[in-house]
């Protein structure tokens, strides 16, 4: 185990020092390394603000791509550390954004219209890799919440009844309403929904 610096003496250390310190497995140098980099990220975070990107997710990207650059920095390189550590930055910070940009131009690509549900509709191939799949996780558990938030809760069964497949006289006879009532719910499900997502 490397041996640990005094608080006080981190300050002492290069950039570069600390980043080899980094690559030898010593958390407190990438602490120490975060704190003088962190300024330098929130400027950069700033550029790539957008509605869809938050500045502390902006920032968690920076800091990552903080990482990668001390992990990956060449001490006897003649590029300094932080003009490296800079382009690492926001390059992190690039792919991040350039992500939530298509994942929004796909948009509707990967859902399939209500109006539709009862023809077999041929669903695009929407396979993704693990850290997409947990983001995807957190966004369906953000769409719940909007739909609770947006729909009543006779609306909410409507919907997941008719999601499930249910033609409108299976829903009306579950919900002990008229096969209009479940129309008109439909409609004002799609028109709430409309409304909270775009």
């Amino acid at each position: 185990m490397q041996n640990v610096c005094q608080e006080d003496d981190w300050g002492n250390h290069t950039d570069s020092q600390l980043s080899a310190l980094v690559r030898d497995g010593v958390a407190e140098a990438f602490v120490e390394l975060a704190d003088r980099f962190m300024p330098l990220i929130k400027v950069k975070a700033r550029s790539f603000h957008s509605m869809s990107l938050e500045i502390d997710d902006l920032c968690q990207e920076g800091l990552l791509g903080l990482l990668d650059a001390a992990e990956h920095y060449q001490s006897g390189s003649e590029t300094a550390f932080k003009a490296y550590a800079g382009v690492c930055i926001q390059n992190r910070m690039m792919m991040a954004y350039r992500k939530t940009k298509s994942q929004k131009r796909l948009g509707l690509g990967c859902f399939v219209s209500l109006s539709n549900m009862e023809e077999e509709t041929d669903l695009p191939d929407c396979s993704q890799n693990p850290e997409d799949l947990v983001l995807d996780g957190e966004n369906v558990s953000r769409i719940k919440r909007q739909i609770s938030r947006s729909l009543s809760p006779f609306e909410q069964k409507v919907l997941f009844y008719h999601l499930d497949g249910c033609p409108y006289a299976e829903i009306s006879e579950k919900l002990s309403v008229t096969e209009k009532a479940v129309d008109n719910a439909l409609q004002r499900v799609r028109r709430k929904l409309k409304q909270s997502f775009h």
